[in-house]
């Protein structure tokens, strides 16, 4: 976990979202805690120090560099983000939100998995509801349940969703 950087989850825009998509899914996240820590990141030359709220207020960049991209991309996009940029993002727990979720309201889960020498050995990824996004990454980051376990709960379900428990 020591590479975890900064305090706030990336939501990377690897599709064209609308403002109504991006507010949908910070309220569908809203668990009336205090602290959202999630950020919409759409550019890799911009600073990111703030956790997005609503209402958005603009669409998702068109010209996204994360557009396309697979997660290991985007991974590295966020790395390079950081370190030009010393955004206060974490680049090891991230969502996706690719053309899909503009048409069911899922993200992709991402974590990129260290071993003891801090190489990334595995990718474990999970379609997940929005609903489900905040606090999965925010556990997964804790340490309190794993992507693994979401993705067998997902495996379970009709749509290989993972929904929140």
């Amino acid at each position: 976990m020591g590479r975890t950087h900064g305090a706030f989850f990336p939501v990377v825009c690897a599709a064209p979202l609308s403002k109504e998509l991006m507010d949908r899914f910070i309220e569908e996240n809203d668990t009336g805690e205090d602290q959202w820590n999630l950020v919409f990141v759409d550019s890799i030359d911009e600073y990111y120090d703030e956790a997005s709220e609503v209402p958005v207020e603009d669409e998702s960049n068109p010209d996204s560099p994360f557009i396309g991209e697979m997660p290991q991309e985007c991974h590295q996009l966020l790395s390079k983000l950081v370190e030009e940029t010393e955004s206060e993002i974490m680049t090891e727990y991230f969502a996706i939100m690719d053309e899909r979720s503009t048409k069911d309201n899922t993200v992709l889960l991402v974590c990129a998995e260290r071993d003891d020498e801090e190489e990334i050995v595995a990718w474990p990824i999970v379609r997940a509801t929005f609903e489900a996004a905040a606090v999965s990454l925010k556990c997964y980051h804790s340490g309190h349940s794993s992507i693994d376990e979401d993705l067998e709960r997902a495996e379970r379900e009709h749509d290989n969703v993972y929904r929140a428990r």
